[in-house]
Order: structure tokens, then sequence, then C-alpha cells
């Protein structure tokens, strides 16, 4: 594993630095953990900065969220030719379905 002392703060990026982006692997942060602290020297001052890394380890994402019948809808519409032109197509056909089902599901 590595530790905020094995990286070399001047080729952090200053995503990195402000803690927007992990340390370790540069991967935006949705999910932190504070690391550890970095001190850069800018010839006559030294900037101390809290550095973070992903959580609950580097590398490890949680699970995508289940898909919603919108999103199932979406990801088929996007790469059918024939639902992008407009036309009738079988499977965008079911999904559409789904998805009035699933509003009229939660309605009140």
């Amino acid at each position: 594993m590595t530790a905020a002392a094995d990286l070399d703060p001047v080729t952090l990026s200053r995503e990195q630095l402000q803690g927007w982006a992990c340390v370790l692997c540069g991967a935006p942060l949705t999910v932190d953990r504070p690391l550890d602290t970095v001190t850069i020297d800018h010839g006559t001052t030294w900037t101390t900065y809290v550095v973070w890394a992903c959580a609950p380890a580097c590398g490890v994402r949680p699970a995508a969220p289940e898909s919603t019948p919108w999103g199932r809808f979406l990801d088929h519409a996007v790469g059918c030719l024939d639902c992008r032109a407009g036309q009738r197509c079988p499977v965008g056909n079911g999904l559409h379905h789904a998805v009035r089902e699933a509003l009229t599901a939660t309605a009140p």
C-alpha cells in the first residue's frame, strides 16, 4: 500500500492537492478518506496539503446501482438504429412499456 510519504508532491496535480482526485490513482473522488499530508516547498514559503485517496481502498469502487427501467430504455435506444431513427423496434417498445408501468406503479 502506498502512503503519502512515498509520494513525490511535485508530481501531484492541482486536483489531487485540492482533494478532488485520489493521490494514488488520480480518479475523481466520490467516496474518500484522508491519507496524510504533504508539504511543498515554493521557495520562500512551504504549503501543507491534506491529501485524499479512494475509500474504502484505492481501486475498489462500490457496485453500480441497479439500472432503472428508464436507464435500460435509454441504454438500448442509444445503440439501436431503429430507435434513433424513430422506427418501430420491438425491444425498444417493450422497454418503453416497462417505463410506463414503473411510472404508473409509483404514481399516487
